[in-house]
């Protein structure tokens, strides 16, 4: 069997799992006590997934990235359900307050479901990379093509715990962050939470296909570096280890992301696929278009 048949197969198990994943899902909705915010965002990303799932069958990078970002917003979102929450939150302190978001318990089984389907869209991306690369005039090209595609999906993927707990999780969710980002001294913590919540999801969307690449990554550059700011992370020191987080972290992520900003989505986005789609020559004003998918 050559590496195209294993790579088919591979898809062809993928929509299996992710049918499998969107089924225990809508159970999960349809029998446990869920907010209507919860079932509305798992709904979609849901719906996401299985389109996500069946696009990936033609095995196009951008659609191996979009089912790879459905999976971790489901998986995610049900991994960090809280059927039950504490009728109060006084008195808890800010990492307190962090904890109640980060760790769910959620549905258990349902994260490892996740790890599943994401490790066989690995799998199958490797597969396609590498018969990418057996037919390419050159090699070494295809593989530097295939390896700053997989690291604009991953740091896109990095979004995705932060805007489902931000904005997807529920009114629970939300107000833990209202609390969270008032404990810092920001103003309107609540419009904060929730502009903070869109932009990760629009940076994750943007840099996991390839979409409006270079300014959707100069947004999500600046965001982490105001991040750092506004959490008083530069003033604590360099090291991400220190008590409190120093902007470590959030700085060489905000790099990693900035490169993107120079480089564009690549061959293997959304954005190339336009271009090839001879799009921007019916685009009513071309340098815009030019500007959004170079």
């Amino acid at each position: 069997m050559n590496i195209h048949n294993y790579a088919r197969w591979l898809s062809r198990a993928t929509l299996a799992i992710a049918v499998i994943m969107i089924g225990w899902g809508s159970s999960v909705l349809l029998g446990q006590p869920v907010t209507g915010w919860f079932a509305a965002s798992t709904s979609i990303w849901m719906a996401l997934l299985l389109i996500s799932a069946l696009w990936q069958l033609r095995g196009s990078f951008p659609a191996i990235a979009a089912s790879a970002l459905a999976t971790a917003v489901v998986s995610r979102l049900f991994s960090i359900l809280r059927l039950h929450p504490p009728a109060s939150m006084a008195g808890l302190k800010p990492d307190d307050l962090d904890l109640l978001v980060a760790t769910g318990p959620g549905i258990p089984g349902f994260e490892s479901l996740g790890w599943i389907l994401g490790a066989l869209l690995f799998a199958q991306f490797i597969l396609r990379s590498a018969s990418l690369a057996t037919s390419a005039s050159s090699q070494e090209s295809s593989l530097n093509t295939s390896a700053l595609t997989f690291i604009r999906i991953y740091v896109g993927l990095m979004f995705v715990p932060h805007f489902g707990s931000h904005i997807l999780g529920g009114p629970f969710q939300f107000d833990i962050y209202i609390l969270y980002f008032a404990s810092l001294g920001l103003h309107l913590p609540a419009m904060q939470v929730a502009l903070a919540g869109i932009v990760e999801l629009i940076t994750a969307i943007g840099l996991v296909l390839g979409l409006f690449t270079r300014p959707v990554a100069l947004l999500g550059s600046v965001y982490l570096l105001l991040s750092m700011l506004w959490g008083g992370h530069f003033q604590i020191g360099y090291v991400w280890a220190l008590p409190e987080g120093g902007y470590e972290f959030g700085v060489f992520w905000a790099v990693m992301i900035a490169v993107f900003a120079v480089l564009g989505g690549g061959p293997l986005s959304v954005d190339h696929a336009i271009r090839q789609s001879n799009f921007q020559n019916r685009w009513p004003w071309p340098r815009v278009a030019r500007l959004l998918f170079a």
